[in-house]
């Protein structure tokens, strides 16, 4: 079984209100289906999620005014997670929407509804999203958290994670031009200050998969730009970056 996350940054233009990325993320879907492998897909919320909640303060407290808001980024995110689920299909990938709101509320988590999918080789598509944690407060259940989650039940072979970047850097490339890609990170990497400066938090997308790689997964970072890659895992002229 692979857990591969569609980054928000990736299928989404991430500065443009609900800006599907719909080219990029059918080459990347067509990479995938050549793959002879269960999948577990999860994506992220890019401009469907992430401008509303930074604009109205979400996650944050519970109210008449914050529901209003919760329910809108809700609809984008149920709306992005459909054109992800449509187009695979398209590509022979029959698949089933899984909202968030179906395995976690308040402080449960029952992902008994994976399980049942995996077992019926029906493959489930997830996304980050926000929920009511408590009487008095909304919270964020991110794609990266969804995706522990479901590695320690179903401890998978590899987990991919396809982002706007080739990789991690020895340093912030847009300020080094000798910055290296680090093709193999060791679990006790530090980065210095400036090391990495991405959109999207790639120091966040790094311990993320720190986290995973603990379980004793494989993880890897892809550029979503260049899917092809995702065939040179486990080869030395692999294209990225494995932790």
């Amino acid at each position: 079984m692979i857990i591969l996350k569609l980054g928000g940054s990736i299928i989404t233009d991430k500065k443009t209100y609900r800006k599907f990325e719909e080219d990029r993320t059918r080459k990347i879907i067509a990479e995938i289906s050549k793959i002879k492998d269960k999948f577990i897909i999860i994506h992220g919320g890019g401009s469907f999620g992430h401008i509303m909640a930074k604009e109205y303060n979400i996650p944050g407290r519970l109210n008449k005014r914050s529901l209003y808001y919760m329910s809108l980024i809700h609809y984008d995110m149920s709306d992005l997670n459909m054109r992800v689920s449509k187009i695979l299909s398209e590509y022979g990938m029959g698949n089933i929407p899984v909202p968030p709101s179906t395995y976690i509320y308040g402080k449960k988590k029952n992902y008994d509804i994976f399980r049942y999918y995996v077992k019926n080789n029906i493959m489930p598509v997830s996304y980050g999203d926000v929920y009511i944690k408590n009487r008095n407060y909304i919270g964020i259940y991110s794609g990266d958290d969804i995706i522990y989650d479901l590695s320690r039940i179903f401890m998978p072979e590899k987990v991919i994670f396809f982002s706007d970047v080739d990789g991690i850097f020895d340093k912030n490339p847009k300020i080094h031009k000798d910055a290296k890609l680090l093709k193999t990170v060791n679990k006790d990497f530090n980065f210095e200050n400036d090391s990495i400066d991405v959109t999207g938090g790639i120091i966040n997308k790094y311990n993320s998969m720190v986290k995973i790689s603990k379980l004793g997964i494989k993880v890897y970072l892809i550029n979503g730009l260049y899917p092809e890659r995702i065939k040179d895992i486990g080869k030395d002229n692999f294209y990225g970056t494995v932790v």
